[in-house]
């Protein structure tokens, strides 16, 4: 019978899978230790969401997208305006940053949460990065709700778009015209969710915020097309400190309901963003990246089980 590995890949971070086909060896890129190519030197790009969310159990957590993003973004060159609502998590990843010298990282504290925050996150990153924004990355989302508000209350919902939509839409109507004034035109991505093709929670306004993005992006990428190139990035099951958290309360969140038999890294997303925010894709705009390890592409299907294999002595 064919053996699993001996040590769990780094996808299965809740669960040691055990019975189904193991993964190939995971590439160095997607364990965030492939060196930078330059493929966005020059480039001034804010990061709204780039620090990192935590959980209370994980005295090791994995890298989450946020900052896997702003470091990769950095690594190939770019200078890095990383926001988050939390300076200590900004300056986590700045520092991470600056340890590998090639790009640049500058902090930003920002709220998300209200219209003015979204409009002055996108007005003092103009300014740290001198009026020039060539790419923008927006990472903000939340699941669920403060326990403060009655589940699928009104306010409930509303709190979940607010983050979810809302704040995208603010960020995007903000920052999108001074990108559209360069002569190199300029690339924006957000972060989705295959929560957006697979509706099977008691989590409705999560959904209903993922889909809803991906049709506001496709509408503003028209709105400012040709200069702007808007898309989005949609994680399905990434190991992230959040995935963990989740992997706790939802039964078979693991390698096991993947094709490709393991959860993603932080660094598989932001190798798409990166993607996304280069020259390589200048022909790509109001897209949505799939990047969850073929589970919506194969119709939900898992990961491969091991079968026995007769033994001829």
């Amino acid at each position: 019978m064919a053996q699993p590995p001996s040590d769990p890949v780094i996808s299965s971070a809740m669960e040691e899978v055990t019975d189904i086909v193991p993964p190939p060896e995971i590439t160095a890129e997607a364990k965030g230790e492939a060196p930078g190519r330059g493929r966005l030197l020059g480039k001034n790009i804010l990061v709204v969401g780039g620090g990192q969310s935590h959980n209370d159990f994980d005295p090791n957590p994995p890298i989450g997208n946020g900052r896997a993003t702003s470091v990769l973004l950095a690594r190939e060159g770019a200078t890095v305006v990383v926001v988050d609502r939390s300076e200590d998590a900004a300056n986590g990843t700045v520092a991470l940053i600056q340890r590998e010298g090639v790009g640049a990282g500058l902090v930003l504290v920002g709220d998300v949460s209200t219209e003015e925050g979204c409009r002055a996150i996108v007005r003092e990153g103009l300014e740290l990065l001198r009026g020039r924004l060539d790419g923008l990355v927006i990472v903000v989302g939340t699941v669920g709700a403060p326990a403060t508000l009655p589940k699928n209350s009104a306010a409930y919902w509303d709190f979940v778009m607010n983050i979810n939509l809302r704040a995208h839409y603010l960020i995007l109507q903000e920052a999108l015209p001074h990108m559209e004034k360069l002569p190199t035109g300029g690339s924006v991505v957000s972060l989705s969710s295959v929560a957006a093709y697979l509706p099977a929670s008691p989590e409705p306004a999560y959904h209903a915020s993922k889909a809803a993005l991906q049709v506001l992006v496709q509408n503003v990428a028209y709105q400012f097309a040709p200069k702007v190139r808007v898309n989005t990035v949609v994680p399905g099951l990434i190991d992230t400190p959040m995935g963990r958290s989740a992997g706790t309360q939802i039964k078979g969140r693991n390698a096991s309901a993947i094709p490709l038999s393991r959860q993603g890294s932080g660094w598989d997303i932001a190798y798409a963003v990166v993607w996304l925010l280069s020259g390589e894709s200048s022909f790509v705009t109001a897209q949505n990246i799939v990047v969850d390890g073929g589970r919506i592409g194969t119709g939900g299907k898992g990961a491969k089980k091991l079968v026995a294999v007769n033994e001829v002595s």
